[in-house]
């Protein structure tokens, strides 16, 4: 049986009501929840903050996450003191909403050889979680496309207990990465999955990871949640709805291959 509850990730261009009642319906036991839009910490105001934390609690689902948007990397000064106060923003509007997880597209940690990228992502995350810490949270660095040896590599380096990472499947897959084998490497510094794969949308010319069993884009889905659970992650496995598609049918799909496993 799997532990893992599961969540689901809410699109911040739909009604934030209609889909928090819609998770519940569907057997989510948590949100993540993007600070966009209405619910950007400058137009989310007191009254409103008030009526999401009751409507979560009446629908008895969890806050699992805030995701951090982001238009471009923090190995970039370009408005860095502008983003650094918007994240700081979310930092406390998390806390106060109730979640200690805060989640970011960073962008690809650079390589060690490349000192000016590298030292300007380093100040910037240590920045960034010191924000987090100072507001209680945590930040998880979400991968993307790219191997996340240097990932790792770094969050080791900083053996930061408020800094981890987010391992997004369907994201490593599109590049024929192994998010299996990702999940393995971050060991404990893993702070939050997401359950998704990249069937239907990874091109045919990418290989699969896993070998020929396994089609373009598809997640070995009992190898990924028993990778999980070898490496003691307890958290949410939280279902992000392509765009595009009906987020309930995702959802239902998922739920039924995870149920496969168990």
């Amino acid at each position: 049986m799997i532990a893992n509850p599961l969540g689901l990730a809410l699109d911040p261009d739909r009604s934030i009501r209609d889909q928090i009642h819609e998770a519940a319906r569907l057997g989510a036991r948590g949100v993540v929840l993007e600070a966009a839009g209405d619910l950007a910490p400058h137009r989310l105001g007191e009254t409103a903050r008030r009526e999401l934390k009751h409507l979560l609690r009446s629908t008895e689902l969890a806050l699992v996450a805030m995701v951090l948007p982001t238009r471009r990397p923090f190995d970039s000064t370009d408005q860095l003191d502008e983003r650094i106060r918007r994240a700081d923003a979310t930092f406390a509007l998390a806390h106060e909403l109730g979640t200690p997880l805060v989640l970011v597209r960073a962008g690809a940690a650079p390589a060690k050889d490349d000192e000016p990228r590298i030292e300007l992502f380093t100040t910037a995350i240590r920045l960034l979680a010191a924000r987090a810490d100072h507001r209680g949270a945590r930040l998880a660095l979400e991968t993307g496309s790219e191997p996340v040896l240097r990932l790792n590599e770094f969050l080791t380096e900083e053996a930061n207990p408020f800094l981890g990472a987010s391992l997004d499947p369907a994201g490593l897959l599109l590049a024929g990465l192994d998010p299996i084998e990702a999940a393995r490497q971050f060991g404990p510094r893993l702070l939050h999955a997401y359950a998704s794969d990249a069937v239907g949308r990874a091109r045919t010319l990418v290989s699969n990871p896993r070998g020929s069993g396994f089609p373009s884009g598809a997640l070995d889905w009992e190898e990924y949640v028993g990778a999980l659970e070898e490496i003691g992650y307890r958290g949410f496995l939280t279902v992000r709805p392509d765009p595009g598609r009906d987020a309930a049918v995702q959802f239902a799909q998922i739920v039924s291959r995870i149920k496969q496993i168990g």
